[in-house]
């Protein structure tokens, strides 16, 4: 499971989102977490309020008894992407924008940035999870057969082993209204799609290791993307695949997992393609040492 996580921190609330999160799954995983300051680079930077914001970093992080580390950067997303890959990170975890409905996820601007193109999976936590227990009983994969959504369902199956927690795989098939032009009526066409994304479903279910239990359901009636919204409302956890084309290892939105940053009902994972490289060891400094 993940080895190395990393957790911006902005000093926002959105921020504490994103530790409170990045420690629930450290201490599920026994992962390694450091905690990232991204820190202005160039002349007329304000070096007094930098080094405010290192200290602020380095107590969030001592808070919680993990490192910091900082990384000068030309924008928060760049110096994201670069601490993975110095750090070997397999989850970059980020926090909602501020005016984020309370349990609900919404990218800001640096999220959907990391969220095109980082080189691993990307969390995003939902507002307020600060102030509440990180309990993972329940995690839910958005699957479709492809080769995207085999690669949600294996890390959330790596996340399960750990946790305990059940998994559900839903698949959406919604029967869109242009369906009638083609001589199908709605009760024909759902019993169909219910069939075909069934099938898939009992497939994958097979993969699963036989002590994980696994529940399956097919939602019809309404677009995929709200259909997926209600089903996230039932689990503690969402995996969503990448966009079935774009660079391996790395994360690329495709229209369903674009909609779930914005509105998931609970904390989301978007999963690279071709997940499960081999990352290097990279030491760690205090923050505060970096920027005085």
């Amino acid at each position: 499971m993940y080895r190395k996580i990393i957790a911006g921190h902005d000093g926002s609330e959105g921020g504490d989102d994103a530790l409170a999160l990045a420690d629930g799954l450290r201490r599920a995983t026994g992962a390694e977490l450091t905690v990232i300051g991204v820190f202005p680079e160039g002349p007329f930077v304000d070096h007094e309020q930098t080094v405010a914001y290192a200290r602020e970093v380095e107590a969030a992080a001592d808070r919680l008894g993990v490192k910091a580390d900082a990384f000068p950067s030309s924008s928060p997303s760049r110096g994201l992407n670069d601490a993975a890959e110095e750090l070997g990170a397999d989850l970059i975890v980020v926090g909602s924008k501020r005016e984020t409905s309370p349990d609900h996820v919404s990218a800001g601007h640096v999220g959907l940035q990391m969220l095109h193109g980082s080189p691993c999976a990307v969390a995003v936590a939902p507002a307020g999870v600060r102030d509440g227990e990180i309990a993972i009983k329940e995690i839910g994969v958005a699957f479709d057969g492809s080769d995207e959504s085999r690669e949600a369902q294996d890390a959330a199956v790596a996340l399960a082993r750990e946790t305990g927690a059940r998994i559900r795989l839903i698949a959406v098939a919604g029967v869109e209204a242009s369906a009638f032009g083609w001589g199908y009526g709605v009760i024909d066409l759902e019993d169909e799609m219910r069939e075909v994304y069934g099938e898939r479903l009992r497939e994958a279910a097979a993969r699963a290791p036989k002590e994980i239990e696994v529940k399956t359901e097919v939602l019809t009636r309404g677009s995929v993307t709200d259909l997926l919204r209600q089903a996230a409302e039932q689990v503690d956890l969402l995996f969503v695949g990448s966009r079935g084309y774009g660079p391996v290892r790395r994360v690329l939105l495709g229209s369903i997992s674009a909609t779930l940053v914005k509105h998931c009902p609970c904390p989301l994972i978007v999963v690279p393609r071709g997940a499960g490289t081999d990352h290097s060891e990279h030491g760690s400094t205090k923050v505060a040492e970096q920027v005085l």
